[in-house]
């Protein structure tokens, strides 16, 4: 497949490969990716023609009703906080109002679709988007298309300033401890998002890597997530080592192989495109959209 070396393609390979591999877990020798692929192609292709929160959940409602940016252009599965944001919006056409609000809407279905979020803010005003009001509405807004609840807004805005201080250089030890930090200070001045930051104090302990597995719980909540991820990257040293110590966390470690492997490129600049895609129609769709959105500019990182 003939794509750059960016951390776009990177990312995003590595997530369709975690995603296939998650898939795996329940199919055998499936070749098709779920529905948090899908709908990170579907961000991307839309951010590709610039920051519009209809122009998503457009491309949204497309693969929902129609099989768009799937493998086999066949309907997906769905968690149930996205599915009942894209039938809001597809009732009432107002991106503001769709995210689902609820306690139970702190999952983890925005978050594996942010990285191309991410890369877009970081290319328009670099590592240091969290002093940017406009730059952090931007990123609540779009997360907040489907998950709007505080809290999963400040996980998703954690999440967001470490990989923008993965990508400043800085080890992932030292981009935790940076972005811990910048997200505290930024969310405790909000009082819609302060109450929220105790529930990531986990990340907030020095002895946070040394934590035993058997503490960790693969749930789907979002802060579980988030001490997964940054837990198994701090215990490996390469992607695939990454993306092996993932499936023994307890709980539902599979569905977090997307995530994983999604950082663990951009750490490691993997390059691979997934073995498991194999025919000619779904590279040749995935190398159009890619391509694409690399010639929009909209994510261009120069180091």
């Amino acid at each position: 497949m003939d794509l750059p070396n960016n951390p776009l393609i990177n990312s995003t390979l590595g997530l369709l490969d975690g995603d296939l591999k998650s898939q795996q877990d329940h199919t055998e020798g499936t070749q098709v990716w779920g529905s948090d692929s899908s709908l990170t192609l579907a961000t991307i292709n839309a951010l590709s023609n610039g920051y519009n929160l209809i122009d998503i959940m457009n491309e949204f409602e497309k693969w929902y009703a129609e099989g768009k940016y799937t493998a086999n252009g066949q309907i997906q599965t769905i968690g149930k906080t996205t599915q009942g944001a894209i039938l809001r919006f597809s009732e009432n056409h107002d991106p503001f109002s769709s995210g689902g609000i609820a306690e139970d809407d702190n999952g983890s279905g925005a978050l594996t679709r942010m990285m191309p979020v991410i890369l877009y803010l970081y290319s328009q005003y670099g590592s240091d988007f969290i002093n940017n009001e406009t730059a952090m509405l931007t990123l609540h807004q779009i997360a907040g298309l489907t998950h709007n609840h505080p809290r999963g807004l400040v996980g998703i805005g954690l999440y967001a300033i470490l990989i923008g201080q993965i990508l400043d250089g800085f080890d992932l030890e030292m981009a935790l401890d940076r972005a811990v930090g910048l997200a505290y200070e930024y969310y405790s001045e909000h009082d819609i998002f302060a109450e929220a930051l105790s529930e990531f104090e986990n990340l907030n302990t020095p002895d946070f890597v040394n934590k035993p597995m058997k503490e960790l719980k693969a749930t789907g909540y979002i802060v579980d997530t988030l001490e997964v991820i940054t837990w198994v990257l701090l215990n490996t040293d390469s992607y695939d080592a990454a993306m092996k110590l993932t499936v023994e966390i307890p709980g539902k470690s599979h569905a977090i192989l997307p995530l994983v492997g999604t950082v663990a490129a951009i750490i490691y600049q993997q390059h691979d495109y997934p073995s498991d895609i194999v025919t000619h129609d779904m590279q040749t769709e995935l190398e159009t959209l890619l391509n694409k959105a690399v010639l929009s500019g909209k994510f261009a990182i120069y180091s």
